[in-house]
């Protein structure tokens, strides 16, 4: 007796039972619900009842067919399944079957064969069935899974905003999507065949060793680190890497391999908002330490300004007294020397508030800046000499133009002060613009420092410089409605440095060329 016969609460079971007798459908139907089935049953007898029961709505847990019916039979039906790709349990239940025809059944796909005779074999045929069909069932369910989990890995991976890759331990490319294939400039399939080392840069390829160690020895889950990644090309990029360890591991064995995950995201655009940021900062910086400088020197010049005023009287007084020649010639010269420092600190007053004053014409601004320096470049034996072009002496400028002058001439001095050499300072008047030109042959100025030279605080002359002078000269030219070029070259036969200052020159005649 079958232990299904215990079973107090029956199995539902549908059966579609392929036999001609429906008395012998009727007895397997008894012996199936005696041995704890809750039977479904349909008996068909045809190839197209066959067709109509596979291709409708219910789902069959069991076939039952007997081996041979009139034009019909169980070898005919199990290739009607075959067609249909449809795997249910299928059992052959005759009478007349011989073990010849059982085997080739069972190789044509039959599951089982049970005499009628013998019926106490079925219901363990069934049950052994049964539990392999679900087994086949659950087996391709979690093949569907795994498929539909792969194309939304596949989806994922190579769809995503970043680059990814999964590496071997020692770097080698296992699998590369499509946006690290782009960020490299190398196409997918040959990426493969390299290491991710081969995109970092050799200076930094050691840079997260100890990281990366502590990572495949399994002391850390990952880590986060910028690198500079180069191209196929060979440009170079800011990326940020995040790198992640990978177990894989077998059901039912110990032995497990790691690989490594690397997402790649290119960081340019961030840098240089960063390096935006950083510029902003610097520019405020350098915009509050140029404010206080200039309240520093207003308030210097305040103080040196009522001294002066003192000092101008007493040698206004001393004029008007019985001197000799030479004592009347000194204090000329204190005085001028006098209205000069004076003018500075009218000047300096001015930086920040604009003052009406008198103009003066380039040719007496130009001299007087030469007479200025004439007795330290003939101490360093630096030779000096000008030249002032028709019209010159009917130009005028603010008087502030002195200060661009002194500060031009100061540096071609400093420039020249170990080594000698030649100042050459030209004025002419040349299409409605008084061009006035400051040339050297001094050691120059560094190609690096040329963009540079005209930022505030920027100086190359240590404790020495303020780094305020070129910026302050450029501002005042700018002030006339004028522009400063300058072009350097510390070697080779030009060596040295040229100022051109070109400055409106309205309503002087530009000197007519004579022509023979």
């Amino acid at each position: 007796m079958s232990s299904g016969l215990l079973n107090t609460a029956p199995r539902p079971l549908r059966v579609l039972m392929i036999e001609d007798y429906e008395e012998d459908a009727l007895l397997l139907q008894r012996h199936l619900g005696r041995s704890g089935f809750r039977v479904d049953a349909l008996r068909i007898e045809t190839a197209e009842a066959l067709g109509h029961a596979l291709s409708g709505d219910r789902e069959w847990d069991l076939i039952i067919a007997d081996y041979t019916l009139p034009g019909f039979g169980a070898r005919e039906a199990l290739e009607l399944m075959q067609q249909r790709g449809i795997d249910v349990p299928f059992i052959i239940v005759s009478g007349t079957i011989d073990e010849v025809s059982a085997v080739n059944a069972m190789r044509a796909g039959a599951h089982d064969y049970v005499l009628k005779g013998h019926l106490e074999r079925l219901i363990p045929a069934i049950e052994r069935e049964l539990h392999d069909a679900e087994k086949r069932r659950e087996r391709l369910r979690t093949e569907r899974e795994l498929q539909l989990l792969q194309q939304r890995f596949s989806a994922t991976f190579n769809q995503a905003a970043v680059g990814m890759a999964h590496t071997t331990t020692d770097g080698r490319f296992v699998l590369v999507n499509q946006r690290l294939s782009e960020l490299l400039g190398v196409p997918v399939d040959r990426m493969l065949a390299l290491n991710l080392k081969d995109f970092i840069l050799p200076s930094e390829r050691d840079a997260d060793k100890e990281l990366y160690a502590e990572l495949v020895e399994g002391r850390r889950t990952g880590y986060r680190s910028e690198r500079n990644l180069m191209r196929h090309d060979g440009s170079v990029f800011p990326a940020q890497l995040t790198v992640s360890l990978l177990l894989h591991g077998s059901v039912g064995h110990d032995v497990t391999e790691s690989s490594v995950l690397w997402v790649v995201e290119d960081i340019s655009a961030r840098k240089a908002a960063e390096r935006e940021t950083s510029e902003l900062m610097q520019r405020l910086i350098n915009s509050e330490r140029l404010a206080a400088a200039g309240r520093m020197a207003n308030t210097l010049a305040h103080e040196i300004n009522n001294p002066l005023e003192a000092l101008t009287n007493i040698f206004y007084l001393l004029d008007k007294e019985s001197l000799t020649l030479a004592g009347q010639e000194l204090i000329a010269i204190a005085a001028r020397e006098l209205d000069r420092v004076g003018h500075i600190t009218r000047s300096t007053l001015s930086f920040y508030r604009k003052m009406p004053g008198r103009t003066l014409d380039l040719q007496t601004l130009l001299t007087e800046v030469v007479q200025l320096f004439q007795s330290r470049a003939t101490q360093h034996q630096i030779h000096m000499d000008s030249f002032y072009g028709p019209g010159i002496d009917q130009t005028g400028y603010d008087p502030a133009l002195r200060q661009v002058f002194a500060n031009l001439v100061g540096n071609a001095l400093e420039a020249m002060e170990t080594s000698g050499g030649r100042i050459r300072i030209r004025a002419r008047i040349r299409d409605g613009h008084a061009v006035v030109t400051v040339s050297d042959t001094g050691h120059g100025i560094d190609g690096a420092n040329l963009q540079t030279v005209f930022e505030p605080f920027f100086t190359t002359k240590g404790e020495r410089g303020t780094g305020l002078g070129l910026w302050v000269t450029r501002g005042i030219v700018e002030e006339q409605g004028g522009t400063l070029q300058l072009r350097s070259a510390t070697r080779g036969k030009y060596r040295g440095t040229i100022v051109r200052i070109t400055l409106p020159a309205a309503g002087v005649r530009e000197p007519a060329v004579l022509v023979n």
